[in-house]
């Protein structure tokens, strides 16, 4: 059995356009949220902040459903 680095193709940035153009809406929506996860997991910053965040819940400091919905509605009436 061959190792997989010697069967992997790689593309070009051409042709990964070509196979982008061609995905349905979809599928296009799910590899852009795959490449902001790539992106997330490799930025210390992110991180850091998602980790504070964890930590912040950890420690009890959570939004109870009605805040959510409140900020939600307030969101909402303010076009996001």
């Amino acid at each position: 059995m061959k190792p997989v680095s010697s069967i992997i193709r790689f593309m070009s940035l051409t042709e990964i356009k070509s196979q982008i153009d061609a995905m349905s809406d979809e599928d296009r929506f799910l590899a852009a949220a795959y490449l902001q996860h790539l992106a997330n997991s490799r930025d210390d910053v992110y991180l850091g902040e998602l980790a504070a965040r964890g930590d912040r819940i950890e420690a009890g400091k959570k939004f109870t459903l009605e805040q959510a919905v409140r900020m939600h509605e307030s969101l909402e009436r303010e076009g996001w």
